[in-house]
């Protein structure tokens, strides 16, 4: 009987001791359980950070992009967000370190808010203000438009104009003479009888035409392509030109006659036909021709 005794000790503490240890194994898996858990909870809100970092440096990568800005605000908070995403993605989770996170986000958020909303009025007054430089812009290239196209009416006008000023000459006729001992002048058709050529013609009112002095010239050229008369040149805007004969009127706006004798030797006065042309300075002003039996 003495010996049943400590056997029943022994089994009671056997069982007591298996108890125990069946209990600290459902303790430490439940704990294990709970701890797993909690890691993968960490880790999923630890992607989520990661997520909403990504989002707004997305946003602030978005509006730098679209508009070119180089505001500094926005650059320096755009960096901050980059070394906190590279801190979260090597960061071992915890319930501190998500929660200092959060806090960080909020603020990051907030100060999103205000420098976004800065950077719309930022945007909204240039995009103003390059409306009013493109509106500006095009009031420029219509003025210099219309500028050139005045400009242009103006050449014309001045051209019409220095036409209209010029001295116009009507009715240039030209005939093989005669002159008398009495100095009385004779026309003939033949060209062995005539001893000068006399050209005549009107000089037609001009109010736009210069008053003053003209230099006339004439030309009178045989059927041999031969200049008649003197034969002197005249360089006029780096052109030479060569003249028969020459005369200075005085013009009052208002009609005139004038008549030119071209002196000519017997040999250049042959049958045939000869041109005439009548200038005034390197402007030519009629031309005609006439024929000699």
């Amino acid at each position: 009987m003495d010996n049943e005794q400590p056997t029943k000790k022994f089994k009671r503490a056997i069982i007591v001791l298996s108890t125990l240890l069946f209990g600290l194994g459902v303790y430490t898996s439940f704990l294990y359980q709970e701890s797993r858990t909690n890691l993968m909870g960490l880790e999923e809100q630890k992607a989520n950070i990661t997520l909403e970092l990504v989002s707004i440096g997305d946003n602030y990568n978005n509006l730098i992009t679209a508009y070119d800005l180089q505001d500094q605000a926005l650059l320096a908070a755009r960096a901050r967000i980059q070394i906190l995403l590279d801190s979260v993605k090597t960061a071992r989770p915890s319930m501190a370190i998500i929660k200092r996170y959060r806090i960080e986000i909020a603020r990051l958020k907030e100060e999103r808010t205000m420098l976004f909303a800065r950077a719309d009025s930022l945007i909204q007054v240039t995009m103003n203000l390059n409306k009013r430089i493109d509106s500006t812009q095009t009031i420029l290239e219509q003025t210099a438009t219309s500028n050139d196209i005045l400009t242009e009416k103006n050449k014309t006008l001045q051209e019409v104009l220095a036409r209209g000023a010029r001295l116009q000459a009507l009715d240039l006729g030209s005939a093989a003479v005669i002159v008398r001992s009495s100095g009385k002048i004779v026309d003939t058709k033949r060209a062995s009888r005539a001893d000068k050529i006399r050209s005549c013609f009107t000089i037609a009112p001009n109010e736009l035409a210069p008053l003053g002095v003209h230099t006339l010239r004439l030309q009178v050229i045989n059927p041999k392509n031969n200049l008649l008369g003197d034969r002197f040149e005249v360089k006029e805007n780096g052109a030479t030109l060569y003249f028969s004969a020459t005369s200075e009127v005085v013009y009052d706006q208002q009609e005139m006659d004038v008549c030119i004798l071209v002196d000519a030797v017997e040999d250049d006065l042959i049958p045939g036909r000869y041109v005439i042309n009548l200038y005034d300075g390197e402007q030519i002003l009629a031309s005609a021709a006439m024929y000699l039996k």
